[in-house]
């Protein structure tokens, strides 16, 4: 054959067979980052702020943490270093690129608060050869904000949920763009919640978002299957929880009342992230003195004596006779211990018209309800109202007997923490991070207002 039609042989099919296995292999530079992250970014949120850190210089972050907060760190398994780390208020996250996200609470140890903002300096090392490298300082910088305080209002009936909360502002008191996103998945504007077969309203500094209860999901909780609606505000890379459980529906009130709450910081959260677990410390419930708590890795599980709260008012029936309507409204503070701030929950719970309170007699009558009853999402116009009744704080006490694993009992209204079982009750009148806020931040400004008289 001739050796030209060998060689044009060989280039027509040798070389398109070889290109398939001929791959340029990725350099591991610090330039390669996340879209719109560049290494040094910081990210501000409610109660933390992230720096994402690149995988080459992740040796430099492990050597300031050992050395600054004297203790061995191992980056083989991040579970167990968090552990560690939550002690100062850090966590060191993986993202999909195997980059890393250093995750800071403004209370956490070694953060100054200098001008209104949150500070602290990294000094981190990066390995450039075998024989040695630079080290380059990083700083983390976020203005101090104040979390919503308003807490979330939940309104049950048989036929819809209603969830109200405070709209955020971002670190620079900027509105947001919000879109809804139901189960993680549909997102959609606000104004196009009817697309997720809900209703949104603003109404002030307030949002309401309404849907009839068929847009609940189920999940068990400790065992038991629970109603969930498992909505989020989002914008950009922000969160904000919009989550919420109503008592399942009966035809009457039962002996105890089941109430879940799910677990949550107070503000904007990072958006795509994991659930951070958060450790329930305090609990005050209104209107009662006599409860039992307990909690899981999402949900707090509170029981409560269905006679204590149950209330009555008037209602109009099918056949256009008059009846009565049980219902009952509950506001319940939760403290957690990796959070300084304190999380408001309350909840109305309306039961079907003419439904019986049964042996649980109701504890009051009234002629009017303590919110509207819900609408139709083309009839409502405003949240419900939430009453206005303010009631003292009852915390927990712990018992003397033994109780089931992460549950305790109320028996008096006296305040105390969650104990683990066999655990002595001590005294905690601050919480951890009290005393760093209280010599780099309330000193200083206490000498400063000493220094101007």
């Amino acid at each position: 054959m001739d050796p030209k039609a060998i060689f044009i042989i060989f280039m027509l099919f040798a070389f398109p067979i070889s290109a398939r296995y001929l791959t340029v292999k990725k350099r591991d530079l610090i330039g390669d980052s996340p879209p719109n992250i560049k290494e040094g970014d910081v990210e501000c949120f409610s109660e933390y702020m992230e720096l994402w850190i690149h995988r080459m210089r992740i040796e430099g972050l492990r050597l300031w943490l050992s050395g600054t907060l004297r203790i061995p760190v191992s980056l083989v398994s991040l579970d167990h270093l968090n552990l560690q780390l939550s002690i100062c208020g850090y966590s060191l996250h993986r993202d999909p690129e195997r980059n890393y996200v250093f995750r800071v609470m403004y209370s956490g140890c070694f953060v100054q608060l200098e001008l209104g903002n949150y500070v602290i300096v990294l000094n981190l090392s990066k390995r450039i050869n075998r024989f040695g490298g630079r080290t380059s300082s990083f700083v983390m910088k976020c203005p101090e904000v104040i979390p919503p305080t308003s807490g979330e209002h939940i309104y049950c009936d048989p036929n819809f949920i209603q969830v109200t909360r405070q709209i955020p502002l971002d670190s620079w008191n900027n509105k947001l763009q919000w879109s809804l996103a139901l189960r993680g998945k549909l997102v959609v504007a606000l104004e196009d919640a009817s697309l997720v077969n809900l209703s949104a309203e603003i109404n002030g500094s307030d949002i309401t978002v309404q849907g009839r209860r068929d847009v609940m999901t189920l999940e068990t909780v400790m065992g038991k299957s629970e109603e969930f609606l498992p909505l989020k505000l989002v914008s950009g890379n922000y969160a904000y929880s919009m989550e919420a459980s109503c008592p399942r529906v009966s035809s009457s009130p039962s002996g105890e009342t089941v109430l879940l709450i799910f677990k949550r910081r107070a503000g904007l959260t990072k958006r795509g992230a994991e659930r951070e677990a958060l450790s329930l410390s305090h609990v005050s419930v209104s209107r009662t003195g006599s409860f039992s708590a307990s909690e899981s890795a999402d949900f707090v599980r509170l029981a409560v004596p269905t006679a204590h709260i149950l209330q009555t008012k008037n209602c109009t029936g099918p056949a256009g006779g008059a009846l009565l309507q049980p219902f009952f409204s509950l506001s319940v503070v939760l403290t957690f211990n990796e959070t300084p701030h304190k999380v408001n929950w309350s909840i109305d719970n309306v039961f079907p018209c003419g439904a019986s309170a049964g042996p649980y007699q109701a504890v009051t009558q009234t002629q009017e309800e303590p919110s509207s009853v819900l609408q139709s999402p083309q009839a409502w116009s405003s949240p419900p109202a939430v009453p206005s009744t303010v009631h003292p704080a009852l915390h927990l006490t712990p018992t003397s007997q033994t109780l089931p694993t992460e549950t305790v009992t109320m028996e008096t209204p006296s305040t105390s923490a969650l104990l683990p079982p066999g655990q002595a009750f001590e005294s905690q009148p601050y919480p951890p991070w009290w005393p760093q806020r209280c010599c780099q931040v309330m000193l200083p400004k206490l000498l400063r207002g000493m220094h101007a008289l």
